[in-house]
Order: structure tokens, then C-alpha cells, then sequence
């Protein structure tokens, strides 16, 4: 007599590593998103720091990042925000300085992939009434070239990943990170 596995306990062995891969895959895609996202947070810190140490000595904030005391490994791109006054870009990430008359901000801000226009801001001045001094997580919905995907609920990435709080805002959904 010969020993061995049937055909119905395989397809259950089958059945069962399908199932724990169903669910271990989207667990595995958020962290892998909230690696990548992390980076790019890190950086907008870093250049908020230098944004404030700026100010500091001259009285105003820059309007490139060529002006700040900070190293940013992102080339310059060309595919910002239209109110964007300086840019750089990493693959899937710009950071960009908004100065116009009455608000300031650095963003980073998706370009690519899943989440694509989701990101991070800092707001420094505003006449507008925005939050100021503490970094927000967005999903852009309106007024910008790169936009969040519509067919994605809300919160998709600020609350599933990063477990933010809905907040305001006029072109998108803001959220306050915890």
C-alpha cells in the first residue's frame, strides 16, 4: 500500500494558503505605502525646519528650496502644482512651495500609483483661514493637475493608512494626523 496525500486534502492545503494570502496582501500593501509615504514625510519636516529657520533670519519665507539650509536629493521637476513657485520630484513624490500673496504651504504630494494625489502640507501664513503649523494629510479631489482617484472612498489614505481625522478643506478632504 501506497502513502500519500489525496487530491482533496491538496486542494484544501491549495484553498487554505489562498485564503491566508487574500488576506495578508492588502495588509502587506498598506505598510509598503506607508514606507514609501514615510520618506517623503520625512523629508517635508525636514524642509518645514528649514522653512522656519529662514524666517528666522530674514523675515520671510523663501520661495526656493535653493534658499533653504536643507538637502534635497529630489530633482527638479516639472510636473508640479501650477501655483507651485519651486518643485522637485522623486519618482512618485513632488514637494512643492507655494508663496503667493497671503498663503504659504509645502506639500508633498503623490504623482503616481494607487494614491496618486494624496499627500502631505504644511501651511506657514494664510488669509484663507487653513489650519497653520501642523502637518495635514490630504486627498485632493479639485483645483490641481494631479488629483485623487475618485473611484477610491474617503480616507483611503489618510485614514486607512495613517489613522487620521477628517478635518476641512475647499479643494479636497484634509485630515490632522494623530
Amino acid at each position: 500500500m501506497k502513502k500519500g496525500f489525496t487530491l482533496i486534502e491538496l486542494l484544501v492545503v491549495v484553498l487554505i494558503i489562498g485564503i491566508l494570502a487574500a488576506v495578508a496582501m492588502p495588509q502587506y500593501q498598506k505598510a509598503v505605502e506607508k514606507s514609501k509615504s514615510v520618506q517623503a514625510l520625512t523629508l517635508l519636516k525636514s524642509v518645514v525646519q528649514a522653512q522656519e529657520a529662514n524666517f528666522m533670519a530674514s523675515g520671510e519665507y523663501s520661495s526656493s528650496f535653493d534658499d533653504l539650509a536643507v538637502n534635497i536629493p529630489w530633482a527638479h521637476a516639472t510636473d508640479c502644482w501650477s501655483s507651485d513657485v519651486d518643485c522637485r520630484s522623486q519618482g512618485d513624490w513632488n514637494i512643492g512651495i507655494q508663496n503667493n500673496s497671503g498663503y504659504t504651504n509645502i506639500h508633498a504630494i503623490r504623482r503616481s500609483g494607487k494614491y496618486k494625489g494624496a499627500g502631505f502640507e504644511w501651511v506657514f501664513q494664510t488669509t484663507s483661514g487653513a489650519k497653520k503649523d501642523e502637518i495635514l494629510c490630504f486627498e485632493r479631489t479639485s483645483g490641481a493637475s494631479i488629483l485623487f482617484d475618485s473611484h477610491l472612498p474617503a480616507g483611503a489614505y489618510c485614514v486607512k493608512i495613517f489613522k487620521a481625522k477628517l478635518g476641512s478643506g475647499a479643494a479636497g478632504r484634509y485630515y490632522t494626523l494623530s
